[in-house]
């Protein structure tokens, strides 16, 4: 028996099923399904405000740090 994979709108939070979803798109070379045309048009003329790309705990303060000493850049000796 194969358990459903459901995804959520990350416009309005719904559990969506992909065979069935009204609307997808692609953004970041990501598959995104949406419940309905109106959030999939929502989210691709401002995605920045429904995408969440933060990192947790101790490695997000060590990669804040880590990006603030550096510039950004990488070492050097990774050249």
């Amino acid at each position: 028996m194969t358990k459903a994979i459901n995804y959520i709108d990350p416009v309005c939070g719904m559990a969506v099923d992909p065979a069935s979803a009204p609307a997808k798109t692609c953004y970041n070379g990501i598959e995104l399904y949406f419940c309905a045309e109106g959030c999939r048009s929502k989210f691709e003329s401002a995605p920045q405000d429904y995408v969440v790309n933060k990192r947790k705990g101790f490695w997000r303060r060590y990669l804040e740090r880590l990006n603030k000493a550096t510039g950004g850049n990488p070492p050097s000796c990774c050249h």
